[in-house]
Parts: structure tokens; C-alpha cells; sequence
């Protein structure tokens, strides 16, 4: 690392004084600075003299032609000055260099000039940034510093006295240096030269030639980035801006003059990109570096003044071939401009007026070596001035490109899922976003539906398993209040004496109790209904309790997520001692909407079961996150209640001590089951583990809320057959989601922080449908967008552009 110096005037100006001026010097990489303070007392003269020495600049030079304002009512000087001699205008130079030199050398600042003299080595590299926010104190030719006369190979450069470190651009290794050249208006003017000494440069050059500011925009957000952009044409510092405050301004063409503000988007954009260096070859360019300056442009050079052509010329070319041969910028900028003096005979002042802006934060830009060879333009044509020069970034990012990207990764996503690889992913995000609705919204219990549980207070008053006698006690205890259904999810195949013959009573004399059985479906034991009942009750006042369970991929985490409503044992194994259609759920409900007058379960068209205006459509094989459902039996989505205990319960202990409210019982379906952990009935579902009881419970809310509520059903987004056309739309969007935020991002930091609102934003968009009913794919859409991304982020910059630029440009002329 070449020695840094930043010195840091402070508050104040030359009228107050600077009281707190602080020196920075760093000499290694990483290095924490060595750092000096000190003061330099007020120099009112010092503006006056400046004012006197630009009015003599003006007038001797202004014969010659400027590339400044062509605005008619801005003046350089309100005191116009006639007969200014050469030697008048040397004696005034001298003076000025004099009172500069000797204000340095005041007590307050000597510490730090000769601190820094006894750090410093005279045959180094040094650059040395000045931070000031006053305008005099910017324009103040710091380059007469008797300090750098002693250090040939030191600069300065001016600075704000904030600034940013911009995001660093991915690198683009082993390409050449690249220049946008913008020609702007020129009357009066010759700035060709500019053109030709860019156009011999060993780097890939693009001019524009007085553009119009839509062409000069989209340059500026080409995304394969600039290394340097160049200007030359008029411009000036000393238009207002609404505010009434100075602003920088450049001529593009004759109807059409620019401020950086109305840039403001595209440079930073271009900026975000790479963009290095600005170099502003026209007159009075300080609020245009300003104005730069606070959009954290790492490097910029400006003319302090107005400047004549062949002044502009003669730095142009001499800064370039420094720059290109190898040397460092800083001292490429001060040996172009020390080589000026040799053109001050016939246009005095020339050295003063090259100046450089710096972001502290940034280091100097180095010119690409390109070894062995010329660079070659191989996207552009020679250019045959006056006509500009199209741009057509090879590696940029249009919509059709977009397209092509988004839905190859939609499909590559549909491929993976079809096979099931997302499957476990799918129902592990569907289980968090019902979690998520149930933390964030709320929902009242089913009054409809009353649990009693067998708890284990219960269990160890009445010993487990519960005598038939017990369970006809709590039966008959319940009937006297006229429940509309009793469901009893406890498996009474074998008999549990005394009381056998009063709990067989109790369904020959209630038809609305009903019991369980069990097929067995998947490997699960075969239980059977009390063997007792009569073959008219065993299709009647039975239904089985079997639960959809999802163990395939889980990793021995069985999780209920379905409703089991019916299935036709001639599909599979054929148990004799349950062989009822109907599930303990879907027979609880019927029994209670056939007491609303609700029509009854009849099965329409599509061969799905219907009650009333309610289709309870059954599950395709393929249904959003599954991908393996058998599609034998009729079941659905298990839209769970928010509360994971959706109904009132009681104890069975309360329930035969007689101290249960009639009105808990009457017209409700009541629910009897275990709830102690002995009886083995704990099912996994997304609210974590439940009784089996409380399952079913949901189960009949589902279809009661569904059918007199309106509460939607769980759906899933329009398929035809086995093709889930309508989530590969609902993929492919989100995946074209992913792709602009890529076209459109400026920044890899803005990039970020968009991703992560989008990613949030699909969260909450599946969050928010889901409360709706609707399951639309979190997974695969949050995969399409994530791949398309970064498809075209490395698209974009260069690193799959071998493999995707024939399928991309393909039809691209």
C-alpha cells in the first residue's frame, strides 16, 4: 500500500478559521492510522485574492473559447477586467501560492506538516485527500503546498467530509478496461480529439455523440458495468438548482442540459455496477464532482475552471498514456497536469486546473494489462463520426431471456417434485404455515361438538381399561340429556366385565350411539366392533377410526393431515369384523346434519360425495405436496380448527359425579375417548401431538363447519388429472419474481434486501390463503425463484455465459 494521507479540515472556513483540522496517515494495509491534530487560524484575504486571480484567468483565456455554459444569462465575472497582461497574472500566481504556503506554515498546522514530513519518503507514492464541505476551501489550489514540492510524487484530491464505501461489484477478471465516451453538445468547441485518443486506447471504448438523456440512462444502467465514464462538451457549475443552491450541469446536445441529480438513479445504478472513474474534460466542473460526491463515486476528475481545448487535449492525452502504461493514478493525474506548464505561455493558469474528487473509502483505479495484444471492439462497428454508437450489452438481461430462465427452472422444479423429492419439504412448510395461522389469527370453539375425556385422574379412580359397566353408566348419564349423537372412540371388541350386557343395552336402546372399528390399513391391527351387535347396527351404529397418517419420507414422524370419509373394502383387504364404509367422523356429522334438514350425502357427477351445496372432493393421487396418494379411498384435507382442543370437554369423572351443565350436552355431538397417555392414542398432527379423540373432533367440526358455516374446505390451486398446471403457474410467477429482482436490482445489497422482502412476501401470500383454505406450493415456488435468481445472476455477470448465451440469443439478431 502507497502512504495515505487524509486531512480533515473541520468546521469552519477562511473567514472563521479552521480550529480543528485532524491528519490520518496510513502506510500499511490494515494498519490503524497514526493520527495529528492542529489548527489553522482565519485567512480572509484569501478568497478575495482567489476571486482576483479567476477574474485575470477568465480574461486572458476567454478569447480562445471555453467548454462551459452556452446559458446566456450566467456571467463570469460581474467586474469585467480589460488590458490583463501575462506578467500581472504570473505576479498574482506567485502571490497567491505565497499566502497559501505561509497560512500552512502557521504555528496551529506545523505540527502536522512536519509530523507528516518525518513519516513520509520523498520517492513514494503518496496520496493525500483533503476533506472540506466548504466550496472556496474545495476551488483553493492546495497543489501550491510547499509540501509537494518535496514529494514529486504525491497528489492531492479533494473529499466530502461523508461518505460511503459502496458495495463491492462482482469482479470482471481478464477483460480490458471499459469506457462509456459521452460527446456531448459542442458549439464552438472542438472536442474530436477526445474521441480519437479513446478510440486508440487499449481498452473497449463506446461513444455516444450528443445523446439524448433516454440513450445517456440506459448506457448508464448497462449491467455489464463501466470502468470509466468520460465527458467532454460544455458544462457548468454555476446554474441553480429549484432550490436555488449552485448544481453542476452538462449540455448533452443542444436542446437538452443535465444535472447529476437528474441522473441521480442511473449513476447510482452504474455506480453499484463498477463504475471507477469519471472524468469531466469541460469547464467548471466542482459542483459536478460535489454533486458525485455524495452518490459515493469512488474516484472523479474535474477542471477546476473553465478550460480552453487544447489544455483539455493536452491532459486527455497525457493522463492516458500514463495511465494506460502502467502508472499509478494519482501520479498519472499529477505529471499530466505538471506537463500543462509547457502550454501556460500562451494560455496562463493551465496546471492549476485538473483537480481529483476521492472517496476515501475506495483505492485508486489501475488500467487492466493486456499483454500480447490489441484489444479488439468485437460488439461495435468502427465509428464514422457524427453518428453514435449503439450499445447492446452482450450479457444483459431483457425479457425474453427472463422467460427462457424462468420457466426452465419452473420445470426443473416440477421434475423433482413429480418424483417426490420435495415431498417430505412440502408437508414439513404445509405443518409451519398452519402452526402460523393458528399463532396469528383467531377462531371460537365448535359449540356443536363436547369431548369427554378419560383422563388419567379418571383412569386411576376407575382403573384402565374403562369397564363396560363404567361406560354404560357414562352413556346413560349422557342420553338423559339428548345429545343429537354419541360417538364412543374407544375399541369395545373385547369385553371389560362387569357390565357387558348393560353396555350392549345401551345400543339397542339409542340409535345415536355409535362406535369404532379398525380395518387395519396400513399394517395397522384389525379391531372390530362389539361382536354382539347385530349386522343392521354394525353398518348402522359403527364407524371406523382409522387415520390417514403420513409416513412415507418422514423420518418416523407420522403426522395426520388428511380425513379419512369412506373407503370400499373391495379395493383392499376384506376384514370381517370391520367392514363398515363410513368413518366414526363422517358418520357423527351426518347424524347431525340430517337432524338441520341438511339433504342428505348422495354422490354427484364427479363421483364425489356432496351434502347439500358442500362437494367434499376427494384428493387426486398428485394434490399439491403429495405426490403418492393411492387414490382408492375418499379423503380429504383436514382443515384443523385454529384451536388445537376446538370444542368444550369435561372429565369422565364430572360426567358421573352429575355436575355437568344440561345445556354442555343437549343437541351436541359428544366425543368419548382416552386422553391418558396409557391408552396409546396419541396422533402426531401440525399442532404436535393430540388424542386420537381430538382429532376426530376436528374431523367432524370440518365437515359441520364446512356444510352450516360456509368454513372453506382445504383446496388446492386447478389441475387436469394427474397435470398440476395450476401450481406450475403459481411456481412460474414467483420464478419470474426472482428473475426481475435480478434485471432490475442495482446493487448486490439492494439485491439482498429485496430477496428477503419477496421471501417473507411468499411466506405471508401461502400464510394468508391458507387461512382462506386455499395450499398453494411454498417449497417449489420459493426453489424457482432462488434458482432463477441466481441463473441469472451469474448469467449476468459472466459466469454461465458459455453455457446459456446460444439458448438465450438464440433468436437475439
Amino acid at each position: 500500500m502507497n502512504p495515505l494521507v487524509v486531512l480533515n479540515l473541520g468546521p469552519g472556513n477562511c473567514q472563521q478559521g479552521l480550529a480543528n483540522v485532524d491528519a490520518q496517515l496510513w502506510l500499511e494495509d490494515n494498519q490503524i492510522p497514526v493520527k495529528y491534530r492542529g489548527s489553522l487560524p482565519p485567512a480572509a484575504h484569501l478568497p478575495e485574492l482567489y476571486q482576483q486571480w479567476k477574474v485575470r484567468y477568465e480574461a486572458l483565456n476567454n478569447p480562445f473559447g471555453y467548454r462551459a455554459s452556452l446559458t446566456d444569462d450566467i456571467e463570469f465575472d460581474p467586474e469585467p477586467v480589460t488590458n490583463v497582461s501575462s506578467a500581472e497574472f504570473r505576479g498574482l500566481c506567485g502571490q497567491l501560492k505565497t499566502e497559501i504556503d505561509d497560512w500552512l506554515n502557521s504555528a496551529g498546522f506545523r505540527n502536522i506538516d512536519q509530523q507528516l514530513r518525518t513519516k513520509l519518503n520523498a520517492g513514494e507514492n503518496i496520496r493525500v485527500i483533503i476533506e472540506t464541505e466548504d466550496p472556496f476551501l474545495q476551488k483553493l489550489p492546495w497543489h501550491l503546498w510547499r509540501f509537494f514540492e518535496h514529494y514529486p510524487k504525491a497528489e492531492m484530491a479533494l473529499s466530502l467530509q461523508e461518505y460511503e464505501r459502496v458495495p463491492a461489484s462482482l469482479a470482471r477478471k481478464n477483460r480490458p478496461m471499459r469506457i462509456l465516451v459521452v460527446l456531448g453538445h459542442s458549439d464552438g468547441i472542438n472536442i474530436q480529439p477526445d474521441r480519437l485518443m479513446f478510440e486508440n486506447a487499449d481498452a473497449e471504448t463506446f461513444v455516444l455523440k450528443e445523446p439524448k438523456r433516454s440513450e445517456l440512462n440506459e448506457c448508464l444502467w448497462d449491467e455489464n458495468g463501466w470502468d470509466i465514464l468520460f465527458f467532454a462538451g460544455h458544462s457548468t457549475s454555476q446554474a441553480l438548482d429549484p432550490t436555488g443552491k449552485p448544481t453542476g450541469q452538462i449540455f448533452l446536445n443542444p436542446e437538452e442540459q443535465l444535472s447529476v441529480e437528474q441522473l441521480r438513479n442511473a449513476l447510482k445504478a452504474s455506480i453499484s455496477y463498477g463504475l471507477k472513474l469519471a472524468i469531466f474534460n469541460s469547464c467548471d466542473g466542482m459542483e459536478l464532482a460535489r454533486s458525485l460526491a455524495d452518490l459515493n463515486l469512488p474516484q472523479m476528475i474535474v477542471m477546476r475552471e473553465p478550460v480552453i481545448d487544447p489544455v483539455a487535449h493536452t491532459f486527455l492525452q497525457n493522463f492516458l498514456r500514463l495511465f494506460s502504461q502502467g502508472e499509478a493514478f494519482y501520479t498519472a493525474v499529477r505529471q499530466a497536469r505538471e506537463q500543462l506548464q509547457g502550454l501556460e505561455g500562451e494560455y496562463p493558469g493551465a496546471t492549476w486546473l485538473p483537480v481529483i474528487f476521492q472517496n476515501p473509502t475506495q483505492t485508486p483505479l489501475i488500467w487492466p494489462v493486456q499483454p500480447s495484444r490489441r484489444f479488439v471492439r468485437q460488439s461495435i462497428k468502427p465509428l464514422q463520426p457524427p453518428e453514435p454508437v449503439s450499445i447492446r450489452p452482450t450479457n444483459s438481461i431483457n425479457g425474453r431471456k427472463l422467460a427462457i430462465a424462468s420457466l426452465a427452472m419452473t420445470v426443473s422444479v416440477a421434475l423433482i417434485r413429480a418424483v417426490g423429492l420435495l415431498q417430505s419439504l412440502e408437508l414439513s412448510a404445509y405443518d409451519h404455515l398452519m402452526r402460523a395461522r393458528s399463532a396469528g389469527f383467531r377462531q371460537p370453539i365448535d359449540s356443536r361438538l363436547l369431548v369427554v375425556e378419560i383422563r388419567e385422574d379418571d383412569t386411576d379412580k376407575y382403573g384402565y381399561p374403562i369397564t363396560d359397566e363404567k361406560l354404560a353408566t357414562a352413556i346413560e348419564e349422557l342420553q338423559q340429556f339428548q345429545p343429537r349423537v354419541i360417538g364412543v372412540d374407544m375399541h369395545r371388541y373385547q369385553v371389560n366385565e362387569p357390565g357387558r350386557e348393560d353396555l350392549l343395552a345401551q345400543f339397542d336402546q339409542f340409535p345415536n350411539l355409535v362406535t369404532v372399528c379398525s380395518f387395519g390399513q396400513k399394517d395397522r391391527e384389525i379391531m372390530g366392533h362389539p361382536p354382539e351387535l347385530s349386522s343392521a347396527q354394525g353398518r348402522v351404529q359403527v364407524g371406523f377410526s382409522d387415520l390417514e397418517i403420513d409416513d412415507i419420507y418422514q423420518r418416523g414422524h407420522s403426522v395426520v393431515r388428511r380425513q379419512l370419509l369412506s373407503y370400499d373394502p373391495r379395493l383392499g383387504p376384506v376384514s370381517p369384523v370391520c367392514s363398515t364404509p363410513y368413518s366414526l367422523s363422517l358418520n357423527l356429522a351426518l347424524r347431525y346434519l340430517q337432524a338441520e334438514g341438511v339433504q342428505p350425502l348422495e354422490v354427484n357427477e364427479s363421483q364425489n360425495w356432496q351434502l347439500g351445496p358442500v362437494v367434499l372432493e376427494r384428493l387426486a393421487q398428485r394434490t399439491v405436496g403429495y405426490q403418492r396418494l393411492d387414490g382408492q379411498s375418499s379423503q380429504i384435507l383436514l382443515n384443523y380448527r385454529l384451536n388445537p382442543r376446538p370444542a368444550r370437554r369435561i372429565s369422565l369423572t364430572d360426567l358421573l359425579a352429575g355436575t355437568i351443565d344440561e345445556d354442555l350436552i343437549r343437541d351436541r355431538v359428544v366425543l368419548i375417548g382416552m386422553t391418558d397417555p396409557v391408552g396409546h392414542d396419541y396422533r402426531q398432527t401440525p399442532y404436535g401431538e393430540l388424542p386420537g379423540v381430538w382429532v376426530h373432533g376436528h374431523s367432524v367440526s370440518q365437515i359441520l363447519a364446512a356444510v352450516l358455516d360456509e368454513r372453506p374446505l382445504i383446496w388446492a390451486l386447478p389441475q387436469w388429472g394427474q397435470w398440476q398446471w395450476g401450481d406450475m403457474l403459481w411456481i412460474w410467477g414467483w420464478a419470474i419474481i426472482g428473475g426481475v429482482l435480478v434485471w432490475r436490482a442495482s446493487s448486490i445489497l439492494i439485491l439482498s434486501g429485496a430477496g428477503v422482502v419477496v421471501i417473507l412476501g411468499l411466506r405471508q401470500a401461502c400464510l394468508l390463503l391458507l387461512v382462506q383454505g386455499g395450499w398453494v406450493p411454498l417449497v417449489p415456488a420459493l426453489l424457482a425463484l432462488g434458482s432463477t435468481a441466481g441463473v441469472l445472476l451469474a448469467y449476468k455477470h459472466g459466469y454461465l455465459r458459455a453455457i446459456t448465451e446460444p439458448l438465450l440469443n438464440k433468436s437475439i439478431k
